[in-house]
């Protein structure tokens, strides 16, 4: 939860807001409340992190008798997968959603990363009738943080997409994430986002 903390970024749109969050703030600091409790709150007042964050799990080579090798629609190509069951619940409470790329070609794919997450990750949701970048990959600050990793042919790479701060409303979004490799976008199957109020009031407002 504390890295959840650390890359929450926050839409004020009014001095109530503001109140109410200093208010929760003060409560966590004299311990009336966890800071779970402190989040959920923050997250109801509405806001959402900007950061898209997809954390490598690991690479492993295909194996064509597995069910989720079955599972894929195309058996060929570069392939951005998000299974039927996606929602990933750490012990912890945090969540996930869960992907693979395969790498069902003749070449090596070099894979851009920004220390063990996979850099170019970005999500959008549906919001007034188009598609909105919501979510991409902050730069790190260290240089040193990026490198790049090869993807053989007939590899694959599970990749867990952070989605805790817009999976725990009842307001149900369109959700698509995205890949960026160089000039190449990858673009997922569409998973739902599970908004309060508060944040599509907070994310649409913003595209006026």
């Amino acid at each position: 939860m504390k890295q959840l903390y650390a890359t929450l970024l926050f839409f004020w749109t009014t001095g109530t807001v503001w109140a109410q969050a200093d208010s929760l703030q003060r409560q966590m600091e004299r311990g009336e409340i966890t800071g779970e409790e402190w989040y959920l709150g923050v997250l109801k007042l509405g806001q959402v992190s900007d950061d898209a964050k997809g954390w490598v799990q690991y690479d492993d080579q295909v194996d064509v008798n597995s069910k989720l090798f079955k599972s894929l629609k195309k058996k060929s190509g570069l392939i951005f997968h998000i299974p039927a069951k996606y929602q990933v619940i750490k012990t912890n409470g945090n969540r996930y959603i869960q992907a693979y790329l395969f790498n069902l070609t003749d070449s090596t794919l070099n894979l851009p990363r920004m220390d063990a997450t996979l850099d170019g990750i970005e999500s959008e949701l549906y919001l007034n009738n188009t598609w909105v970048k919501v979510k991409e990959n902050r730069a790190a600050t260290c240089g040193n943080s990026y490198w790049t990793q090869k993807l053989e042919p007939n590899e694959y790479l599970s990749i867990q997409i952070e989605n805790h701060d817009i999976a725990l409303g009842k307001v149900k979004v369109r959700q698509k994430i995205k890949l960026k490799l160089g000039d190449l976008v990858l673009e997922s199957r569409e998973v739902k986002a599970l908004l309060f109020p508060n944040q599509l009031k907070s994310l649409t407002e913003k595209l006026n």
